[in-house]
């Protein structure tokens, strides 16, 4: 795999400006294997068409007038330096120094704070507001216009994860929930005109989306690691009651999610049977004046 790093040989200093919190003294050759699994972790948010074109340019002396390839490359960077710090950094509490990061254990350890709050938000923004052709035409970005929850905003309208780096991780459950549980209940047809903006009755996308966000997000906190999970579905306390606790507190969340779900879709299923039992609709359609050879006629 070609890494976006370590150009002329620079590895360590571009880490640096990557992550502005690591020491100049640091041994890229302790990161470098761990870059791989950190692409491949962005590749599954992004899609590996950005991160291709956005290597050939790294890799390249082409010219960028306006910057935005530029910049998009140090987003890239930063994200792919940070995944790879937090594989090598514990996620306890730790303490700075030039020899690198320190684990300290006691009673009460937490998450880093820096680690729990990152989120590479501005990254993924940058790439719809700046709209560079290889992120909107790639597989990954047309596969989430093609979800009834196709943003993060329109997620967050059901269940507010905070995140858009999270959105993307969920877009591939989001697919299978609705291809699984929704849109047989709704029949293609229906679905088509709500993907495309259409309304088919009213309150009719919300009864839809509701239990496609609960089910989704069930379905994720049985399967994501918890660090990508919002604050909501996270356990208090410490690391070891994390621990011991964590399985059966998934369980619960998640119990709780998915009976909320089937609630709503089984109300989903009444919606659907009404609005199909229900007679068509009266075609209002006036016929316009004709002229005929021997009158008016309607």
């Amino acid at each position: 795999m070609k890494l976006i790093f370590d150009k002329d040989s620079n590895g360590t200093q571009e880490l640096v400006d990557a992550l502005g919190l690591i020491d100049a003294r640091t041994d890229f050759s302790k990161w470098k294997p761990y870059i791989p699994l950190s692409i491949r972790r962005l590749t599954a948010i992004i899609g590996q068409e950005v991160y291709d074109k956005v290597l050939d340019f790294y890799q390249s002396a082409s010219v960028d007038p306006d910057g935005k390839l530029t910049r998009l490359l140090g987003m890239v960077q930063q994200s792919v330096a940070l995944f790879t710090w937090l594989k090598i950094i514990p996620t306890l509490d730790a303490q700075h120094g030039n020899t690198g990061r320190q684990k300290r254990l006691g009673e009460h350890e937490k998450g880093l704070t820096a680690l729990q709050e990152y989120k590479d938000e501005a990254n993924i923004l940058s790439q719809e507001q700046e709209k560079f052709d290889f992120w909107i035409q790639s597989p990954k970005r047309k596969a989430v216009s093609e979800l009834l929850l196709s943003s993060k905003e329109a997620f967050d309208f059901y269940y507010v994860t905070g995140s858009h780096r999270l959105f993307l991780t969920l877009a591939p459950i989001i697919r299978e929930v609705q291809q699984r549980h929704i849109i047989p209940i709704i029949t293609y047809g229906r679905y088509e005109k709500l993907v495309s903006g259409q309304q088919v009755a009213e309150g009719f996308r919300d009864a839809v989306c509701r239990p496609l966000a609960l089910l989704s997000m069930s379905k994720a906190v049985e399967r994501l690691p918890v660090e990508v999970l919002p604050d909501g579905v996270q356990l208090a306390g410490s690391v070891r009651e994390k621990l011991r606790a964590e399985a059966e507190a998934r369980k619960t969340v998640a119990k709780s999610l998915e009976q909320d779900a089937m609630r709503d879709l089984a109300a989903l299923e009444d919606l659907v049977a009404a609005l199909d039992a229900a007679p068509d609709e009266p075609d209002l359609y006036v016929p316009s004046i004709t002229l005929q050879s021997k009158g008016i006629t309607f």
